[in-house]
Order: C-alpha cells, then structure tokens, then sequence
C-alpha cells in the first residue's frame, strides 16, 4: 500500500536530548524526496548542541507500530542470516559476562526473532525480551522458548535494578521516545550493569557524501533517516550525540567500536542506481578511518 500524509500524524518534534528546537535544516527525505519514491516526503533537522537528526514535524504513524512492523519477519529480515545472528549473539552474551564477571538477568529490548535470546538460554542467562510487533513476538518466542512482553518498556513495570545487562541493538534509532527509553534502562539496572546498543552513525562518511551529491544533483534531499520507509529510522544519532545521551543517564562506555559495516544503497532502478550502489561500496570501503564509519557500537556500564 502507497504511503500518504494522511496515515501519519505530524507532531512539533524538538531534540529529547537536549529538549530544544532544531537549528539546522538538513533537507527532505522520502516521497518524492527519494529516487524510488519510498515512503513520504518529510524535513529532516539536526540539533545544534549535541546534533542528534530527526524529522520536524515527528511522522507518527496514525495506526501504531504495527503500520510499520506488521509484517512477517522473513519479509523484514529478508537480509539477515539466522546462522551469523546467532554467533553474533554468542559474542554480545560473552562480552557482557566477561564485563560483569558472571551470567545473570538479561533483558533484550527489541527482540526482533529472538536470536539473542535463544542462546541466552541456552547459556543459563534469565533472559527475558520486549518486542512490540506481534508477528515478530510471536515468532521470538517460538525460536526462543522465551518469555516476550509486548510492551513498550516504560510500560512493563519492572522494579528498580533489576537486570544485570541490557541488550539494545538495532533498536534505538527506531523508538520515537529513545530519551525516555535510556533512562528507564538506568532505572532498572543494577549498578556496574551494562548496556548494548548499536547505530547507525549519521555522520559517518556514507552520509556525508551523500548529501554531498544530493547537493551536486541540484536536489534538496538527504540521506538520512527512513521515517515512513523501512527500516523506519527516526532518530539519526552521531558519536556526539551517542555519548550526550549515555552521559545523560549516568552510563560511562567501556567499549566504543565505529565501524563501515555494509554498504546502504540497493541496486534497484537502472544503470543510475548501480553506478550509485558501486559508488556507496567505495565510500564505505574508506569509512574505517576516525569516526566516519558507517555504525557505532558500544558497550557502556552503569555508574
């Protein structure tokens, strides 16, 4: 179904990090702000303090996540491999022990098809998941014999420090609420508890160049964000904004990792798109220097 502006409600958004306006005006992102059409049109601002990336006004979608997420993950994860997730998975879970000197209560935010949490089990970790879409959860709990709640974690009522570790990978850039989401983490971590989150990095260089040749093509678009496209990306962090929002909360990283990851540009549409998909692998081959990668990962300890 074609997306329009009438399944989104459009709402004042300012930076919830910083709970200020906007400053600067990126571009426009989606609809006929995009070369396949995808999604609708929306503005994309950055916040002049910490320079957290967001859409103003906020496209909410008019009816729930399930809009956006209410398909089959086969469909949504059409790219990932359940085999790698898995060892993926193994190396998080052995990192978090590592860092907290024992196993114990994990929760994985955003459970996606339970990956994390299968093996967590399997591994004698408490492992409980939050996954909003229904067919997602449904599927999670099946794959990993785990108990999933199907609310937003501000609303699932768990007591103060709690858990021992917190896994938020490929979830934060997705939450329309993520201020509110970091400090509700905090509230139910144990002191010296970790937490794992990944990103994308909207200043890495893919970005950067990016917008470069949206300017050089005379067209007022960036390439940041998915707000009304999968994978509906709404919030664009950088390495500043990351640690603003890390700070905020009392959560001092222990591991920093920005890396170029996998190029974003699909081969779809012509000759010009896979001259655009080629030119993307190129940048993003050169992204491994500084913090101009692609994605931040990050482990960071409670304090």
């Amino acid at each position: 179904m074609k997306s329009s502006e009438g399944m989104y409600h459009w709402v004042h958004q300012i930076c919830p990090i910083c709970e200020i306006p906007p400053t600067k005006f990126l571009g426009q992102r989606g609809g006929a702000a995009h070369r396949q059409r995808l999604g609708v049109k929306c503005d994309i601002w950055r916040c002049g303090q910490c320079g957290l990336i967001f859409p103003n006004p906020m496209p909410i979608p008019v009816n729930g996540l399930e809009q956006h997420y209410g398909v089959e993950p086969s469909d949504y994860f059409e790219h990932h491999d359940l085999g790698q997730k898995d060892a993926c998975a193994a190396d998080l879970l052995h990192t978090a022990q590592s860092l907290l000197g024992k196993k114990g209560r994990l929760l994985d935010i955003g459970a996606g098809r339970g990956e994390v949490l299968r093996i967590a089990r399997q591994e004698n970790w408490h492992a409980v998941g939050i996954e909003l879409s229904p067919t997602f959860a449904a599927f999670a709990a099946r794959h990993s014999g785990a108990e999933i709640l199907r609310e937003p974690l501000e609303e699932c009522g768990f007591k103060d420090q709690v858990f021992d570790a917190v896994i938020l990978a490929a979830v934060l850039e997705h939450l329309y609420n993520p201020d509110q989401t970091i400090r509700e983490i905090a509230r139910i971590l144990r002191p010296g508890g970790v937490l794992f989150l990944d990103v994308p990095n909207e200043a890495g260089l893919y970005f950067r160049i990016g917008n470069l040749y949206q300017k050089l093509m005379m067209r007022s678009w960036v390439v940041n964000l998915a707000p009304t496209f999968s994978p509906f990306h709404v919030f664009g962090f950088t390495p500043k904004s990351l640690r603003a929002i890390l700070s905020k909360y009392n959560f001092k990283p222990t591991e920093w990792h920005i890396y170029p990851g996998i190029s974003l540009v699909p081969a779809h549409g012509g000759l010009t798109a896979l001259l655009e998909q080629q030119a993307a692998k190129a940048v993003t081959s050169l992204s491994k220097y500084g913090e101009l990668g692609t994605y931040i990962a990050t482990w960071a300890i409670k304090v």
